[in-house]
């Protein structure tokens, strides 16, 4: 049944135009068009079954207009002239044979109406002001030479059966109709609305991500810059020993480099919410690509007093983008490291699953509060400092969370307050 509606719902939309490519009042006139040929065609066999031949045929041309007006507003993209030559063809046909057809006592009246409900829809600004005003005072014209020679109007029906036949299935016809496209209308309103609605959250979501970005740039790049000048200031008023040179100097080092790398995640991040991801997914080899990275991060974590043990295994390899996977590790050892105290321990290890291969990064830091694991891959989460007050944006995790899905990979992490934290990264076997 779902696999029937999918492919109706999936018929209809190639029949009307899509959301994306089409306006709202494309899509109704084209759906329009679609029902009012099925209903020209069912009116043309009753007009032959009560006798009413001459209508009968009358339908013909006036399926032949449906098609071209449906033709040039689906495949030509001019709604504007569909519009126009379906209101002058609607109009014309009704006024001429509105006497005969029984004036107001026919079914012409209820076309009046169906035709000022769907212009009223389906017309543009400039249009409205056109054929609205033009339909009314057709109608108007019409009742009144009606009003003021009656003997014009020639009758039609055979007899009063005949006549309820034609004006219950025109009604029923009208009513259809108008329901159907009020239920899309309000369907699609809908739609929008929700969407907007959506793109409004995403927004704001978006403006407070960049607001708490800047927020957070502000304040930490004021630390490095004003160690740096405080250092230039001892250097030039006083005599400093060359232990306290180096204590100053390492202090600098350490300081400037976690700007250094904020900034290259603040700057990664940005140029993927300006630009999009590009993605370069290739058979690799784990211990080759992470190699070097692994052994930096080494160096980071040695300078801490923390050991960083790799356990190595070479005949591993996935489908990844080696930059990406690059920034992942290295954002992930920069957390383990940054959490984790002097003469603490981390574990970057490579371990064989059916159908992935998880990177699996474990620490015995401070770990995570319960209630910060909810947000650790957003920037909800409170700033925190690391065991040496390092203080970060929170891009990082962030950031290897988009990576790792954008190469069809799973990430996860359990922790445990005080006692560390395990991220386990997941990606497809090469």
């Amino acid at each position: 049944m779902n696999s029937f509606k999918e492919t109706f719902s999936s018929f209809w939309k190639n029949l009307i135009g899509s959301e994306v490519a089409y306006s709202l009042e494309c899509r109704i006139f084209n759906a329009v068009t679609i029902f009012a040929v099925f209903t020209a065609s069912v009116n043309a066999i009753v007009n032959f079954c009560l006798g009413l031949v001459e209508f009968g045929f009358l339908m013909f041309p006036l399926i032949g207009v449906l098609f071209l007006c449906y033709y040039l507003s689906r495949y030509k993209g001019k709604l504007a002239l569909a519009v126009g030559i379906c209101a002058l063809s609607f109009n014309l046909l009704c006024a001429g044979t509105y006497f005969e057809a029984a004036g107001s006592s026919g079914v012409n009246l209820f076309t009046f109406i169906l035709i000022i409900f769907l212009l009223t829809i389906v017309c543009s600004r400039k249009q409205f002001w056109v054929w609205i005003p033009l339909n009314i005072l057709l109608l108007i014209v019409l009742l009144t030479l009606e009003y003021m020679h009656p003997e014009w109007v020639k009758p039609l029906y055979e007899n009063e059966r005949h006549k309820l036949l034609d004006l219950a299935q025109t009604f029923f016809e009208i009513i259809f109709m108008m329901t159907v496209i009020t239920v899309f209308m309000k369907n699609s309103y809908n739609k929008e609305k929700g969407l907007a609605e959506d793109r409004l959250i995403a927004l704001q979501e978006s403006n407070e991500t960049k607001n708490k970005l800047f927020s957070i740039v502000a304040h930490d790049l004021k630390a490095p810059l004003a160690s740096i000048e405080n250092y230039l200031t001892l250097l030039n008023e006083l005599e400093l020993s060359d232990d306290e040179k180096a204590r100053v100097k390492k202090g600098l080092l350490i300081s400037t480099r976690q700007t250094s790398e904020m900034l290259e995640n603040i700057l990664l991040w940005s140029k993927d919410q300006m630009d999009g991801v590009l993605i370069n997914l290739a058979n690799i080899n784990l211990h080759d690509t992470l190699n070097h990275t692994i052994g930096l991060q080494n160096n980071l974590a040695t300078e801490k007093g923390i050991s960083l043990n790799y356990e190595v295994n070479k005949d591993l390899a996935v489908v990844a983008d080696p930059d990406m996977l690059q920034l992942i590790v290295r954002n992930l050892l920069n957390n383990a490291i940054k959490f984790s105290h002097e003469h603490g321990a981390i574990t970057i290890r490579f371990e064989e699953r059916p159908e992935q291969c998880l990177i699996i990064v474990s620490d015995n830091g401070i770990g995570v509060k319960e209630s910060e694991k909810p947000f650790i891959f957003s920037l909800k989460s409170k700033g925190t400092y690391g065991t040496n007050h390092e203080k970060g944006v929170g891009l990082g995790l962030r950031l290897a969370q988009t990576y790792v899905g954008l190469q069809h990979g799973d990430i996860w992490f359990e922790s445990v307050e005080g006692k560390g934290t395990v991220f386990y990264v997941g990606l497809p076997k090469g």
